[in-house]
Formats: C-alpha cells, structure tokens, sequence
C-alpha cells in the first residue's frame, strides 16, 4: 500500500497543483450581481435597483436605456471604492438607480452585461396597489378666449391658465406645452408668469401665458390648450412613493373662421374696432384750424396720423399711402408701432412737408377701407385733408418784369390806302423808344434796396445751429428760407442741398445710422454768396 502511494504520489502533486490554479484563476474572474429592494411592488411604486462589481470600473459601463421600456427610470447615482483590511485589498463599484413598474403582471429586469461577466434577470410582481391620483387630479387647465368666430387674417386672444395641485418639488421633468392647433398660427404674447395662490382652500401653483391666435382660411378648428408634462413623485409616510406620469391631455377650445365675403372689394382688413386719427402741426406747433392754413415758402407742417385696430397685428396693418403735391418736399418716417394693454395695436405715421413754391394746395385726405367683423358689413375711416396757401418769402426776389411785345391783329383789306405808311410810322416810333429806354437803363441803373443783412446772418447762424442738434426738419426749413434772401453760388448750393438730403437719410431714415454734421456746416460757411435785390417793376413806356 505505501508502495502504491509512493508511486502515485507526483499524480497527486499534479492534480492539487491544478485545482489551486483553477480556484485562483476563478477569483480573478469579474463578478457582478443586480438585486432590487424588493419584488412584490406596485404599479408606479418606487424602488431601488443595485448593480455591484467586485472590481473599480468606470461607470459608463452600465446602459440603463433598456429598462424604460417597462419602467420609469430614474438618473443613475455610481461609485466605487477600494478597501484595504489587513494587508487584503477589495474593489468594489456600485450603480443604484429608482424605477417604477409601469404596468401590471410579471415585469422582467433584464440582464446586464459587462466584459464577460453577466447578471442574472429579476421578476417583479406587479400588482394594482393603492388608488392613487391620475393626471386631472394634479393639472388642471382653464382658458379664455376673446372671440370664437374670425375672419381670415382676424387675430383674437387666447389666455391659458395652468393649475398644479401638488408640490411643485414634487415635478420630475417639467415641460410646458404650447397651443396647437392646425390651420390656425399662434404666437406668445407673453412669457409664461408663475406665481403662488390658494385655490378652494388648497395651495396651488399657478402659470399664466397670453396667446395670439391668427386665421388663415375659413372653416371650423379645434386648438388644443398648453399643458405640463413630466412626471410626479408622490407618496406618504404610510406608503410607498410611486411616479405618477402626466400624460399631457388637455382641454380644447373649438373656433370658426368665416369666409370672406363674396361681394366685398378693396384691400382686406378685418377687424372689430379700427380709430383713425390725426393731427397737423406747423414749425412744432399745433395747428388750430381743421380746414385750412397759411405758411410761408421753407415752412415745415407735420402730419401725424395714428391708426389703432383691434384684432391684427403689425404685420397686417396697412401701409398708408399719401400723395401730396409737388409744391412740397415729403419727408415720411418709418411707422411706429406699439401694443396697447386691450390687445389692440396702434401704428402712428409721420410725414414733414416742407413747402418749396407759393400758391394754394390741398393736402389729400387719407382713407382706410376696412370689414367690420362685429356687425359684418364694409367701414370706411377717413382723415381729411387741409387746405395750404403757400405765401411767397418777403425777403424773395421777383423777377424782373420784361417788356411785351404788342399784340398784332392781322386784317386782310383790299384797300391799304394810308394804313401801310400809318404802320411804318408806329413801327418806328416804338422801334426808337426801345433803343432810348435801354441806353437809359445802361446809364442810370435803377437802385434797389439791399436785404436786411441782419437777418441774413441770423438765419445763417440757426441754421447752422439746427444742423448741430441734429434737427433735418428745422434745418431744412431754414436752409428753403436762407437760400431765398441769399444768392449761393450754383456748385455750393448744389453740394449744400445734397449733403442735407443725406443728413435726412442718416437722422430719419427706415435705420438711422451716425452722420458727420462738420462736413455740411462747412458747405454752408465757405459757399460764395452775395445779396439778392428787389427789382422794382419797369416803367411803362
């Protein structure tokens, strides 16, 4: 028997030499296991779900993308750790995440897998549970609306109100809604206000946004009001917490377009209440006569008109279009627009005219053609025009008066008799008298009365302040009134009128932009000038 031993001793060493290796090589081996809280639970309840390794890993080597499927699925918390216990290391790291069955029955957490090592999967019974809240137990949405029948291109307003009954902690992933409905464009009027209140005896959270809802054609639509979606933790020291899912359905509110009229003509605006306004104003004052006004040449009369409408947007009010007489340089500024608190909108158009000639003008009156959307019929707001008598400058030169030549009848006779040397004779005379009043006028030219120099210098220097202030209606009235009392060379006044055009552009233009003041006040102060003189009317021969 020893003999037996002996000889099969190196079989053994053999055999317990490859089972330490086969131990040793499976404690090198990655070991994973996933393990829940518990596996009775219900629908929406709570619970923890663990995944340990044995080693330090890094923790994007677990995906839970796979359990939403069946679960809510809450953010992943990892960490690992390494223990040092008498001279012994371990590693360990470690992914917890909640979830919550969402739905009855058996419900499977699948395995995870990481290098070659796997988990086990885990069976969960779900049952019903407890009555918990649904969705229109924590939101509930109100809403009013300005006007349930529109026109095409007719606009109302839409006020939505959400109420959240729960703890608005509580919210998991919030995310508000907007209106929708198809056929119809709506647009926010306002950022969302939040606020806190108590509602029936219960505090609540409160989120109010005003919407402008437009149509496009007619016909019947449905707009689905804002809501919040998400989730909500909910729970009591006498239960488990459970995820409520919102599930975003909301009340509708049910609107009808009307079509446009067949027999309606002209420019569509509908609307259910449109003012028309306006005022004049002559060098910055008011005007106190509605009909009529009396201005000199280089006069600036301004013409504001405001139109405010209700039920469009800036984008559909019309432009207004003015045509005035030649007799005035226009200077039109770009509409403004303002949002008034009823939900209206006022728009508000300027115009400068600057009077170039004397004589009488009427300025037009201006009409606005539009569909009243409450009484359903054709409206038509005007503004009138004014009557203008433009009064040539005192201080302008008038034109020398020419002498005419007289007026020749021609008679067909058969007799000339004496009218042949009758008409010479005249012919003659009016022949010397000519000659004797231009060698007059070379010898003693007629002495006019020279322009207040004064006054000359004093408009000069206002308008040289108006350009300083950046003022392109005061100096353009001035510069009409300087360049009538004072003869400018044709070059200089050419340049001066050029660069004023362009501080017209840059100071009131559709984008205003900086503007160089020095290079036209210059134009003014070096322009080769002298004084214009009033030429008395000729004689009569």
């Amino acid at each position: 028997m020893v003999n037996v031993m002996i000889r099969f001793k190196p079989l053994f060493t053999t055999l317990t030499l490859v089972a330490g290796l086969a131990c040793s090589f499976s404690s090198w081996a990655l070991n994973i296991t996933a393990s829940v809280s518990k596996t009775s639970v219900s629908k929406d309840e709570i619970i923890q779900l663990k995944v340990a390794a044995d080693e330090k890993l890094d923790g994007g080597k677990i995906n839970f993308d796979t359990l939403s499927d069946n679960f809510y699925v809450g953010r992943p918390s990892f960490s690992s750790s390494v223990n040092i216990i008498n001279g012994k290391r371990s590693d360990s790291s470690v992914w917890t995440v909640s979830i919550a069955p969402q739905k009855t029955g058996s419900v499977t957490i699948p395995s995870f897998k990481i290098d070659d090592a796997i988990t086990d999967p885990i069976t969960l019974n779900v049952g019903v549970g407890e009555q918990v809240p649904t969705t229109t137990d924590i939101i509930e949405v109100r809403s009013k609306i300005g006007k349930k029948e529109l026109y095409p291109n007719e606009s109302t307003q839409l006020d939505a109100r959400i109420i959240v009954k729960v703890d608005p902690r509580r919210l998991q992933n919030p995310n508000l809604t907007q209106p929708i409905a198809s056929g119809l464009k709506i647009e926010p009027l306002s950022e969302p206000q939040q606020y806190q209140a108590v509602l029936d005896g219960v505090e609540v959270l409160i989120i109010d946004q005003k919407f402008r809802v437009t149509a496009s054609n007619s016909g019947d639509f449905s707009i689905k009001l804002p809501t919040l979606t998400g989730a909500v933790r909910y729970g009591n020291n006498r239960s488990s917490t459970r995820i409520i899912n919102l599930d975003g359905k909301s009340p509708t509110v049910s609107l009808t377009v009307l079509p446009v009229p067949e027999n309606y003509q002209g420019a569509w605006l509908p609307t259910s209440k449109l003012d028309l306004s306006q005022s004049w104003q002559l060098d910055n004052n008011e005007v106190s006569s509605s009909d009529s006004v009396t201005i000199e040449e280089g006069d600036s009369l301004t013409r504001t008109i405001t139109l405010t409408a209700t039920g469009l947007g800036t984008s559909q009010l019309p432009n207004l279009t003015i045509n005035n007489p030649d007799a005035f340089r226009v200077y039109s500024e770009k509409p403004a627009f303002s949002d008034n608190d009823d939900g209206s909108v006022t728009m508000t158009t300027k115009q400068v005219l600057i009077a170039k000639r004397s004589g009488e003008f009427s300025l037009p009156n201006v009409p606005v053609q539009w569909w009243d959307s409450v009484n359903k019929k054709a409206q038509t707001s005007e503004v009138k025009g004014l009557n203008v008598t433009v009064n040539a400058s005192a201080s302008s030169a008038s034109a020398p008066l020419l002498p005419q030549s007289p007026t020749t009848n021609t008679q067909i006779v058969k007799d000339s008799g004496f009218w042949p040397i009758l008409t010479a004779l005249f012919a003659c005379l009016w022949v010397f008298s000519t000659v004797m009043w231009l060698r007059g006028r070379k010898q003693s030219p007629s002495v006019a009365p020279s322009v207040d120099k004064a006054k000359t210098l004093s408009l000069k220097s206002k308008l040289i302040e108006a350009i300083e202030q950046g003022d392109p209606i005061k100096a353009q009235s001035l510069l009409e009134q300087w360049l009538t009392i004072q003869e400018v060379d044709l070059e200089d006044a050419k340049a001066i009128r050029a660069e004023m055009n362009l501080m017209s552009q840059k100071v009131m233009g559709a984008e205003p932009s900086t503007w160089d003041k020095n290079t036209l006040v210059n134009l003014i102060k070096q322009a080769k000038t002298r004084e214009k003189y009033q030429t008395e009317e000729l004689a009569r021969l």
